[in-house]
Order: C-alpha cells, then structure tokens, then sequence
C-alpha cells in the first residue's frame, strides 16, 4: 500500500488551504506532521487519517493505494 499527497493536496487548495501550515491550522495537528504529509514523508495515522477524513472528507481508501 501507498500512501499519496495529491488528493489531500488538491482537497486542501480547493478549499483555500495552500500551504502545510493552512493545513495544519485546519486538521488541528502540529505543522511538521501536515508538512510530512503534503510532502509525502510520512502517511497519517489512524488520528490524522480522522482529521483529514472530517475536515476534507477524503477516506483512507482516497489517500491510500495498493501498489499494483
């Protein structure tokens, strides 16, 4: 499984997040941890994966791919 950046990205921008410290302002959670996730350094855990999913109502399922 991959963890990929864009859908969260693209969400985010369409709302007029533009930066991981929009973001992060947004989901509640500190700035490094929506930098590793814009930047794809890191995948969100269960709690980050909540946030994103009530603030952006993007899925685990949408950020997260099998590799094929």
């Amino acid at each position: 499984m991959t963890y990929t950046p864009a859908p969260l990205l693209r969400v985010a921008h369409a709302r007029g997040d533009r930066s991981a410290a929009d973001i992060a302002r947004s989901l509640g959670v500190p700035y490094l941890a929506a930098y590793r996730w814009t930047t794809g350094r890191a995948t969100p855990g269960p709690a980050g994966l909540a946030a994103i999913e009530r603030v952006y109502g993007l899925t685990s399922a949408d950020l997260i791919q099998d590799a094929a």
